[in-house]
């Protein structure tokens, strides 16, 4: 079977990288210097993820402790893991990259579409080992508008530099929030990690093809026998 010249963006937080898990690791670890801090900034992180914001945990710490009493920090709370960074890595991570490898017909093939510091993503991935793959910061959590800037007059995609640039036939695109997919362009096969059980009706609301699906392993599947077959 003559695979699809297909480029596939993946977020990194709570798509491949357990955020809550690392944000909790870090705020327990803080609680022991300053206690109650660290379980008032963890509320505020995870309350702001179920409006669908962003509460910069990371950039926090770092203005806060400074860089160097930041990173002993994140040093010692990886430490303590049984894993290590490896930890971090959700459900599904490996199955997930590895059929990303031999998805597309192009090489990279995929690359991580995410929003943040990109100091802080670059150190997230490179906890999981993904510090050698492509990563592109988008300026906006609604990345959608992001992706449609990319889109061409015939409908293929020139992709930026950082994911080695070239024109791809189309995209899919994982990723854990419902805004993300706002004004994604036709052309984009969006799939939603959600467990929100109001998705589908959500997903009647966009104008993209998007689907929802409870896990990474479901993603995989997704992709493995119905996407490539159509």
């Amino acid at each position: 079977m003559t695979k699809p010249n297909v480029f596939q963006l993946i977020d990194l937080d709570r798509t491949l990288f357990d955020t809550s898990k690392f944000a909790k690791a870090l705020t327990d670890e803080l609680n022991k210097v300053h206690p109650g801090l660290g379980t008032q900034l963890d509320e505020q992180f995870e309350k702001a993820y179920a409006r669908e914001e962003t509460f910069f945990l990371l950039r926090y710490l770092r203005q806060e402790m400074g860089n160097q009493q930041f990173e002993a920090l994140v040093d010692e709370v990886v430490a303590k893991q049984p894993e290590k960074g490896a930890a971090f890595k959700l459900p599904g991570f490996h199955a997930r990259l590895e059929l990303a490898d031999t998805l597309s017909s192009r090489t990279p093939g995929w690359g991580i579409l995410t929003y943040g510091d990109p100091i802080d993503q670059l150190m997230k991935m490179k906890l999981v080992g993904l510090e050698g793959a492509p990563m592109y910061c988008t300026p906006s959590p609604n990345k959608g508008e992001t992706i449609a800037q990319w889109q061409q007059e015939d409908g293929r995609f020139h992709l930026p530099d950082e994911y080695g640039g070239g024109i791809v036939d189309t995209l899919t695109f994982e990723d854990d929030k419902y805004r993300a997919f706002l004004e994604l362009p036709k052309g984009v096969f969006g799939i939603w990690l959600t467990r929100d059980p109001q998705a589908t009706e959500r997903l009647g609301e966009l104008d993209g093809t998007v689907i929802s699906v409870a896990s990474l392993d479901e993603a995989s599947e997704y992709l493995r026998t119905s996407y490539l077959k159509k």
